[in-house]
């Protein structure tokens, strides 16, 4: 039971207002108490307030609100069930209070007095609700904090196993090609059995290298790819890479021109990891350009504008389909698919035939990976017209070898 509040505390003249409501004070905390049953806010908090409101009534609005934020904050603080209980509190005392008002007052008096009572329950129920906001955007992001640190350990930890599993196939993998090679060295080359051995061999040859793009993409992950810097001419690096994959764009009768590179100097990088790099887009290039059609790899010098480095931004254009605008960034991502299920393709060089999504993500993590970056300019996709793709590749001149 409340303890009756005697306004004789008050060293003033109470305004009739005032001298009412402090008579309602106790039975108003009742009243909206019971009709919240379950609830942190109880009667005593409601009197407590209605106390306040009453000895501020003839105060100034500044110190109305000043007394009422001092209040939300002493009472409440960042207490989230207490603050968000509080809303529904402030709600039904205010519906009390006007009906209340309506039966001791004239409408004309009851409207005035309701007037000057809803400011300061408005300020009352605009703190809590900004206190509740506040500890609601607080509490999501703190879940949104761990969900990113349980997502990026989990990634770590999926990473981790395809490194593992990867490396554990290795092993078996380089057994069976080895005797696969002896069986295909021993076997006449005019007999049946030398086209399944030979089978064979190219089966094992494209699991070797699933399973090699695989330890990439998992060690660029996790950040633990290890760049062996080294000099090198890029042009004879671009060259190799064409002289590697030409006999798939022969069979695809899809040209690729190379034009020559502005940086005649030896620079410094992982020639070995830029060649695997180059070879990703420029086969991604093969496989969205229709038979008859043209990849041309240009370049042009770019000078460094927020340090002293100077970059080359090799170009590698096709006149394939194109790529929409949503999926310009999304080719990057691993495992991403653009096309349809149904068009996967084990093949390297089939026009439209999709991958497991690895290529593009390891061109991007090698290149990175260097300090360049990677992207492509497409004016959208379509099949008929083929409008074709960039792809940029941008990376350092670098003439002294880096420390690492």
């Amino acid at each position: 039971m409340i303890q009756p509040h005697s306004l004789l505390l008050y060293n003033r003249t109470l305004s009739p207002l005032q001298q009412w409501l402090g008579e309602q004070v106790e039975p108003l905390a009742e009243v909206v108490g019971e009709r919240m049953p379950n609830m942190l806010v109880g009667p005593a908090e409601i009197a407590q307030l209605l106390r306040i409101v009453v000895a501020e009534l003839e105060a100034t609005p500044e110190n109305q609100l000043a007394k009422i934020q001092y209040w939300a904050i002493t009472e409440i603080g960042y207490d989230a069930p207490f603050a968000a209980d509080w809303r529904t509190a402030l709600r039904v005392l205010k519906h009390e209070l006007l009906n209340r008002l309506e039966q001791h007052f004239s409408p004309k008096d009851a409207l005035r007095h309701w007037r000057e009572l809803d400011d300061m329950l408005t300020y009352a129920l605009i703190e809590v609700t900004q206190l509740s906001s506040d500890i609601d955007h607080a509490v999501m992001l703190d879940h949104v904090v761990n969900l990113r640190q349980q997502t990026e350990k989990f990634e770590r930890t999926k990473s981790n196993f395809v490194v593992v599993a990867a490396h554990e196939l290795r092993t078996p993998l380089t057994i069976l090609e080895g005797y696969a090679k002896m069986l295909a060295a021993e076997t006449g080359e005019e007999t049946t059995l030398k086209v399944y051995v030979n089978g064979l061999v190219s089966g094992l040859e494209r699991m070797k290298a699933l399973i090699t793009d695989l330890i990439d993409v998992s060690l660029l992950d996790l950040r633990t790819m290890e760049l062996e810097y080294n000099q090198f001419y890029l042009e004879k690096i671009i060259l190799m890479v064409a002289d590697t994959v030409s006999s798939h764009f022969a069979a695809r009768n899809v040209d690729l021109i190379i034009k020559p590179l502005p940086v005649q100097q030896r620079i410094y990088g992982d020639a070995e990891r830029l060649a695997k790099a180059f070879t990703k887009v420029i086969m991604n290039g093969l496989k969205y350009t229709p038979d008859g059609g043209t990849v041309t790899i240009n370049s042009v010098m770019q000078g460094g504008e927020e340090t002293a480095v100077d970059y080359i931004d090799v170009q590698i254009t096709d006149t394939g389909i194109g790529i929409n605008p949503e999926d310009l960034e999304a080719i990057f991502r691993k495992f991403n698919s653009t096309s349809d299920v149904k068009l996967h393709s084990s093949g390297k060089t089939k026009f439209k035939g999709d991958g497991p999504g690895l290529g593009l993500p390891i061109a991007k993590g090698i290149i990175e990976a260097h300090g360049g970056r990677i992207w492509v300019e497409s004016p959208g996709c379509d099949e008929l017209r083929c409008p074709g793709s960039t792809f940029h590749i941008e990376l350092p001149i670098l003439l002294e070898k880096p420390n690492q």
